[in-house]
């Protein structure tokens, strides 16, 4: 990685907090962790554009039933280069929720995920991101 990668994960359980906190943290990546939506909404607001992070990890249901979804739909409108994978024990049945909200493909992952394929999808989304944002 030439640069440090920025991650942001919400998750209300403190125990997957830690656990992707330190899968990421051992593989090079920079982690914010967040309990609540509220206060990664809040941390972006009052950061610097140079600060943001390249990627954010959401849980679903944290402080509502679908506070991750609407998250996800503030972050798509106002910081749209932030990359989000969720992180859900819902798995695809959160998919409905993005018709006719956004046009871009959704990436999901149900609880548990293996450490081996977090990484690989992690690594999978800021690729695909570094293409779309470069030249050809």
């Amino acid at each position: 990685m030439p640069q440090k990668v920025r991650i942001a994960h919400v998750d209300d359980d403190p125990d997957i907090r830690d656990t992707v906190g330190h899968i990421l943290s051992a593989n090079g990546y920079k982690i914010d962790s967040y309990q609540t939506m509220a206060d990664f909404i809040d941390s972006l607001e009052n950061s610097d554009i140079s600060n943001l992070p390249n990627l954010a990890i959401l849980d679903v249901m944290v402080e509502s039933m679908d506070a991750g979804l609407n998250a996800y739909v503030h972050l798509h409108k106002r910081f749209p280069g932030i990359n989000t994978i969720f992180l859900t024990s819902l798995g695809d049945m959160i998919r409905p929720y993005f018709e006719g909200k956004s046009s871009e493909w959704v990436c999901v992952i149900e609880k548990p995920v293996e450490p081996i394929s977090l990484l690989s999808i992690i690594r999978s989304r800021l690729n695909d991101t570094e293409t779309i944002a470069s030249p050809s």
